[in-house]
């Protein structure tokens, strides 16, 4: 297994998501690598990007693409899945440029969730094909539903396209109270990423989402969680989600101790 760090950690609004920082910290924190997280301010700079990622040599072995091109899967207009599969695939070319071989994707985004469901399990199998194409495996997250549930709709995809695969987050599944049967579902042999955070609210408290506890600070079984991963016996990628951010540098301390406690656990 390796154990990544996200940059979306320590990249964020607050310091005006700046990219710089990850090569000129990336020797700070403790992990194998990072999950390179695409906001939309970094369409305009991604020639930039890359060069400077080459240039620092940063292990980048998953990306987290664009949230916004879930909005577009998940819409039931033609012009806006459209333009999602035009995002895709600018995405898809920087994760080639940067050596990545594997990118997590949002099926559904916020405004209307997962309320198109039939249209989204089509679609995902197209997005499937267009990412194998361009050599990079997709992983679909089990993220929020207004509608139904995240396991609910992996395990229909997973019904439906037998070489899909997963990616599972631990703090939407305990936000949908389905943590302890994710990790005992089916659906774990088809896992091949997880993404690590806490959660500190009840069941679909939706103003809980956020502020995003790192784990220990919130409300998850980590004892049944770590269980439940190595009993699956899982050995993909493990990246760090929970955010530390700060005006300017990073906050090493706090994500590290986050990294130390998950390889302390897992690894």
């Amino acid at each position: 297994m390796e154990l990544l760090l996200s940059t979306g950690t320590f990249i964020g609004r607050i310091n005006d998501r700046n990219f710089n920082l990850l090569p000129e910290h990336k020797s700070d924190f403790a992990c194998d690598g990072f999950e390179f997280m695409i906001f939309p301010d970094f369409y305009a700079h991604l020639d930039e990007i890359i060069k400077k990622y080459l240039d620092a040599r940063i292990n980048i072995p998953v990306m987290h693409f664009d949230k916004d091109i879930g909005d577009g899967i998940g819409s039931e207009g033609a012009d806006e899945y459209a333009h999602a599969l035009k995002m895709l695939k600018i995405n898809l070319k920087t994760a080639n440029a940067l050596g990545t071989k594997k990118a997590v994707i949002h099926l559904w985004g916020r405004t209307d969730s997962d309320k198109n469901s039939d249209i989204i399990y089509k679609r995902a199998g197209e997005v499937k094909d267009i990412c194998l194409q361009y050599g990079v495996l997709p992983v679909f997250e089990n993220i929020f539903c207004c509608f139904s549930s995240p396991l609910y709709h992996l395990e229909n995809l997973a019904a439906i396209y037998p070489d899909m695969r997963f990616i599972i987050d631990s703090r939407p599944a305990q936000f949908h109270a389905e943590l302890e049967k994710t990790l005992k579902s089916p659906i774990m042999q088809r896992v091949s990423h997880l993404h690590i955070n806490d959660y500190a609210g009840g069941y679909k408290e939706w103003k809980k989402v956020n502020p995003i506890p790192q784990p220990q600070k919130g409300v998850i079984d980590w004892k049944l969680y770590f269980d439940g991963i190595k009993g699956a016996c899982y050995d993909g990628t493990v990246t760090l989600e929970a955010p530390a951010h700060l005006p300017f540098g990073v906050d090493s301390e706090t994500l590290n101790a986050s990294l130390d406690f998950i390889r302390k656990n897992l690894f």
